[in-house]
C-alpha cells in the first residue's frame, strides 16, 4: 500500500502514515537542506566578522526567524518530494491564518487530509522558547501531526576562510495527539487543570485556589514528567520518539536539562 491509500482511512493506518514520513519524506527534505538551502541561503561570515545577537529580544527574534526561514525550506523539499512521488495528486501547502497548524495535506480537490505543525529548536538556545500548547479537544487523534527539527551551526571553510551555516541534525514526527496526553498528565500530576478551555494552575499567593498558567504549558522541556524520562513504559511510540529527540538536542546543548541534576521549571 501506498500513502494514497493509507490517508483514506488514517484511522488503521495513522503508523504508516508516521513510518512514511519519517522514512521517505523526512530525511531525504533534510539532506537536501543541509547540502543547498541552508549553506547557500542562510549562511553568514564567522562569528568574529558577523557575530550573532546578544541581546535577549534580539536573540529570540533571529532565532524565530531563522526557525521560519529553515520550516519554508523544509517544507518546500517535502512539497517536491511528493510532487515528484504522487504528481499533483497530493500536495503540501502552507496554512494562511497564524494558527495550528503550519501546513496542511491536502489532495486535488484542496482538501485536507492531514495537520502539521513544525517547529524549530535552536540547540544553543538555553531557553527552547517554541512550546506545543493546542488543547486536545482541538485535535484529531488520526490525522495532526508535530515534526520538530533540531539545528545548530556547523562551521565550513572555504579557500581557507571560515564561515558558518545551520544544519538540521535530528528530527521527530509524531502524533500532536499522543504529545498531548502526555502534556496534559504532566499538568494533572503537578496539581493543574484545564476547565473551559483555560489551563489552571495551584496559585502560588493564594493556597487551595487556581491561577491562570503564565506560560509554562506546553514547553518542550515540560511536556514529559520527569520520572517518565528514565520509566517510560507508558509512554507512547509518539511520546518515546520525542523523549529521543529531547535528548538528541541536549547532548548539543549548553545546559543540559535532561540530566538528573537539572532542576524542573525549564
Amino acid at each position: 500500500m501506498s500513502l494514497k491509500e493509507f490517508l483514506i482511512e488514517p484511522e488503521k493506518h495513522r503508523e504508516d502514515i508516521t513510518d512514511f514520513f519519517r522514512c521517505e519524506i523526512i530525511p531525504k527534505a533534510i539532506e537536501q537542506i543541509n547540502a543547498s538551502f541552508a549553506p547557500q541561503r542562510l549562511s553568514k561570515q564567522s562569528r568574529e566578522i558577523e557575530p550573532l545577537p546578544t541581546d535577549q529580544r534580539q536573540l529570540s527574534s533571529y532565532r524565530t526567524r531563522l526557525g521560519t526561514m529553515l520550516e519554508y525550506g523544509l517544507s518546500t523539499e517535502m512539497e517536491t518530494i511528493l510532487k515528484n512521488t504522487f504528481g499533483k495528486e497530493i500536495f503540501l501547502t502552507f496554512a494562511v491564518a497564524h494558527e495550528f497548524p503550519d501546513f496542511y495535506l491536502r489532495d486535488k480537490n484542496r482538501i485536507p487530509l492531514l495537520k502539521i505543525e513544525m517547529k524549530a529548536v535552536d540547540a544553543d538556545s538555553d531557553e527552547q522558547a517554541a512550546r506545543f500548547d493546542v488543547l486536545i479537544e482541538h485535535l484529531d487523534q488520526h490525522r495532526d501531526f508535530i515534526l520538530f527539527i533540531g539545528w545548530k551551526w556547523e562551521t565550513q571553510i572555504t579557500d581557507g576562510i571560515s564561515w558558518e551555516s545551520p544544519q538540521i541534525f535530528t528530527f521527530a514526527f509524531v502524533s500532536a495527539y499522543d504529545l498531548g496526553v502526555v502534556r496534559d498528565a504532566r499538568l494533572i500530576a503537578t496539581g493543574g487543570k484545564i476547565e473551559n478551555g483555560e489551563v489552571l494552575v495551584p496559585s502560588t499567593k493564594n493556597p487551595g485556589t487556581f491561577t491562570k498558567d503564565p506560560g509554562n504549558y506546553g514547553k518542550l522541556w515540560r511536556i514529559i514528567q520527569r520520572k517518565q524520562r528514565t520509566e517510560s513504559s507508558e509512554l507512547s511510540f509518539h511520546a518515546l520518539d520525542f523523549l529521543r529527540f529531547l535528548n538528541d538536542v541536549n547532548t548539543h546543548a549548553p545546559r543540559k536539562r535532561m540530566d538528573k541534576n537539572s532542576t524542573d521549571t525549564e
